[in-house]
């Protein structure tokens, strides 16, 4: 009987000696490990679960009571830490880890610092035992404690953090597909053991009442932990894939049976403009209505659908490419979508503006070719004039004058359409507007006339000829000011969201029959052509201009830029 009692308390020894060795292992491998941030927590957990098994192995061996309680004040604080713990573990693979912060973090030791005081200075105040009693068991010392109230506010803290792990585990897994519930089913499960094994040893239910078997339930956590998160522990897999997912660019929406929302990241809050917790559980066609057909069928293939969507929303109307995926796990459909939405409002504007300036080209192209068969034919007309006219040189030298006329009007078509057909040639793009002021100013003959600058730190989306617009402007002064203009002036402001350029000068400005045809093709006195090519080029990114100068007072056109094709650079 004597051998059997001996070789009980040897194997429950042996039992607990092996269990904290490895967990030791894990420890050091966690360690190793430490670059992988879901291993910082499972580290801890092991640490706490190895120095726990082996002061539990001194504690019930020791000879006396002042022994074990030297033992026993070593456990507390590893006990109460093994919560938190484990706590962070389902934080960082549930993708909560924004939670733990450097201020957060010490917050969660606090009580389990206080604890490990408290036991150290029982004998003070006997508020953490308020006495104990031997029940020898096996051969082993099992000291019963009579607990006071800072245990049993130690105690509701460390159910406390494990009913908060549940909670987690539990959320998360209603917020993702089946495809993900495997781990989180393990972490329930090694959330639960311990959880019942102290609750047996604190309750002192049969039948080994005071015997803690907790650190063995712990060990059955610590092989679950293993089994279920095994490539997230030790291996460079990202801890939790929405970890990546919160930081891409992309939009992305996931969801569960036909069409019920369940998560989706900052970037789709953003595009949506509804918080997560509003967007869970509603209709994805709520949230993108107007949806194509094909992408919100019951059923998509395995290779996904594609297209594209417009949103509507507060500011400018913004273009996404969408694929919409199923989730699938081991060849079977899990009933949810993966929706991605990727941002091509810049490329789409290119691609219509490009569209835009073909359809004005090919016009340009067919009205240049009329105006230039009319000048032809009256060119035609005075060389038969002039033929006839060999013998009167007065009507001679009035013919060639109007041919050379008409030839220069031909000339200047021609060169109209050199600057024209550039324009849409490439995508808008961020110019500067006071470096296009500058570059526009060189080469014209300003004399007296002074160009007054605003500073301005403004970049506008344009088609590249942006500093065209600039020089016809400034051309346009220069010829039409009159004598009496003495400066040019070039600012900006904000008008309702928009910001608007403004070139004025003191000159003679333009009469209010001719505000309506200004930037007509073909009127003026010279070409007729500048002004045009300033409005279809401002044209092509959605800008206007027009003039609003008082005759007599000098000209005023106001180049009016949407909110989304300015920016401000730094000075």
């Amino acid at each position: 009987m004597a051998l059997q009692i001996l070789s009980t308390s040897a194997l429950i020894i042996l039992l607990y000696f092996i269990s904290g060795t490895i967990t030791l292992y894990f420890t050091i491998l966690g360690w190793r490990n430490r670059n992988v941030r879901l291993s910082l927590p499972f580290t801890l957990v092991m640490a706490c679960l190895t120095i726990w098994f082996y002061a539990y192995i001194l504690e019930i061996t020791s000879p006396d009571l002042q022994t074990a309680l030297v033992f026993t004040s070593i456990e507390v604080p590893c006990i109460h830490c093994i919560p938190v713990g484990f706590l962070f573990i389902v934080l960082f693979y549930t993708g909560r880890d924004r939670y733990l912060t450097i201020r957060t973090v010490p917050l969660f030791f606090i009580v389990p610092v206080l604890l490990c005081i408290s036991v150290i200075t029982n004998p003070l105040h006997s508020l953490y035992y308020t006495g104990f009693s031997l029940a020898p068991y096996d051969g082993l010392n099992l000291w019963i404690y009579h607990h006071g109230p800072l245990f049993w506010i130690a105690v509701v803290y460390s159910y406390g953090l494990s009913f908060l792990a549940v909670l987690f585990i539990l959320s998360h897994m209603s917020e993702t597909g089946r495809c993900h519930h495997r781990p989180l089913i393990y972490l329930l499960f090694a959330s639960l053991a311990p959880f019942i094994a102290n609750l047996m040893y604190v309750l002192k239910v049969p039948p080994s009442p005071y015997l803690d078997l907790t650190p063995l339930a712990f060990m059955v956590t610590t092989l679950l932990l293993i089994a279920g998160l095994f490539r997230y522990l030790f291996t460079r897999v990202p801890v939790a894939y929405a970890r990546i997912i919160s930081t891409m660019r992309d939009a992305i929406i996931i969801t569960s049976g036909p069409a019920r929302v369940i998560d989706l990241n900052p970037a789709a809050e953003k595009v949506l403009g509804i918080p997560l917790r509003e967007a869970i559980g509603r209709d994805i066609n709520t949230l993108l209505p107007g949806l194509p057909e094909p992408l919100c069928g019951p059923v998509l293939p395995e290779e996904g659908v594609r297209g594209e969507y417009q949103i509507a929303g507060e500011g400018p109307l913004r273009y996404y490419d969408i694929m919409a995926l199923p989730l699938v796990e081991d060849g079977a459909a899990s009933g949810g979508s993966l929706f991605v939405l990727r941002d091509i409002t810049e490329r789409k504007e290119a691609e219509l503006a490009l569209a835009d300036a073909n359809r004005k080209i090919r016009l340009l192209t067919s009205i240049t070719r009329h105006d230039i068969r009319n000048q032809l034919t009256g060119l035609s007309g005075y060389l038969e004039l002039s033929r006839d006219s060999v013998d009167n040189p007065v009507d001679m030298t009035r013919y060639v004058s109007r041919m050379q006329m008409v030839a220069k009007a031909i000339e200047n078509q021609i060169a109209f359409t050199r600057d024209y057909e550039n324009l849409g040639g490439g995508p808008p793009v961020w110019q500067d507007v006071s470096s296009c002021v500058r570059k526009a100013m060189e080469g014209l003959p300003f004399g007296n006339v002074r160009v007054c600058t605003d500073p301005m730190n403004i970049e506008v989306l344009a088609d590249p000829l942006l500093g065209k617009v600039f020089y016809n402007l400034f051309d346009n002064a220069l010829r039409y000011g009159g004598k009496g203009m003495t400066e040019i002036q070039v600012s900006s402001s904000t008008q309702d969201g928009a910001r608007v350029l403004v070139v004025s000068d003191n000159g003679e400005g333009i009469s209010h029959e001719d505000k309506q045809r200004v930037f007509s093709k073909g009127y003026g006195r010279n070409t007729g052509l500048g002004l045009f090519l300033t409005k279809e080029i401002l044209s092509l990114t959605g800008i206007t201009i027009r003039e609003t100068g008082e005759p007599g007072r000098g000209a005023r056109f106001e180049i009016r830029v949407p909110s989304d094709k300015f920016r401000f650079s730094s000075p």
